[in-house]
């Protein structure tokens, strides 16, 4: 149970410092850019020798490190969208008085390549790491794309807070995508597939032989899945959750506005 509660806790704690790493990456001056996503680049290459190197390391070791590469290549994910390198063909505000199914195509126009890039990347990693035992690092990137996909789904059929602030310059065309509502009606779903998911990874965390590869896998992967809940719940919670990063967001944690175009 100490292992667990242990890979828990590392797990929030990595999730919480390496958003705040991105958001301050992003928030610097944009001539900066090429440099981190240079940098970032060169992390993802390392990343993915990890998750292959790992993949035949079945130890709670062995599960932190694939789970740190893992992350280390969403991060790459992130940073090539925030910085504005690779999102979509589409780089207009919505015009107003359209359908749903317009609205639809045009924020999928968006991000597309974005998402394509997400595809192939996590095929990538699930190639190199099918062959052994330990499949943390892409169950990692996994997890958090499918929690991703949803938020990005609630944020356009409708959500309380858009955080639409806090997209840089660069993005704000993506932003008028987003909707303010206070429900929509797959929310309730994606908030309750991603808490029983993580009801189950803990639950199976719990019970695995203690200090073995399985429990510590099964916390790290329950935690991310408990942490995909959470945010959704952020999505309409009357709460100002940038302040959780106000040390990485600088003037950003400042501006006082979630709404997004109607």
């Amino acid at each position: 149970m100490t292992e667990v509660a242990a890979a828990v806790l590392a797990t929030l704690f990595v999730w919480w410092f390496s958003t705040g790493v991105i958001f301050w990456l992003d928030g610097l001056p944009r001539r900066t850019h090429h440099f981190t996503v240079g940098a970032a680049t060169a992390l993802l290459g390392v990343a993915l020798w990890g998750i292959a190197q790992t993949a035949d390391d079945p130890t709670p070791f062995g599960a932190y490190l694939s789970f740190a590469a893992g992350l280390a290549v969403w991060a790459w994910v992130e940073l090539t969208f925030l910085t504005g390198l690779i999102t979509g063909p589409n780089r207009h505000p919505r015009p107003p008085g359209l359908g749903l199914g317009q609205r639809f195509r045009l924020a999928v126009g968006a991000i597309l390549w974005h998402e394509l890039l997400i595809v192939a990347l996590a095929v990538v990693v699930f190639a190199l790491s099918w062959h052994g035992e330990n499949l943390v690092g892409a169950w990692t990137v996994a997890i958090l794309w499918a929690m991703r996909t949803s938020t990005k789904l609630n944020l356009f059929l409708g959500a309380r807070n858009t955080y639409a602030h806090l997209l840089p310059p660069a993005l704000h065309h993506i932003a008028s995508h987003f909707t303010r509502a206070q429900m929509n009606l797959l929310f309730p779903t994606a908030l309750a597939a991603a808490s029983v998911l993580a009801v189950v990874l803990l639950a199976a965390a719990v019970l695995a032989e203690a200090g073995s590869f399985a429990a510590t896998g099964f916390a790290i992967l329950g935690t991310l899945a408990l942490l995909g809940a959470i945010e959704h719940a952020f999505l309409m919670l009357p709460l100002r959750t940038e302040a959780l990063w106000a040390w990485s967001l600088g003037e950003r944690a400042q501006r006082n506005g979630t709404a997004a175009a109607p």
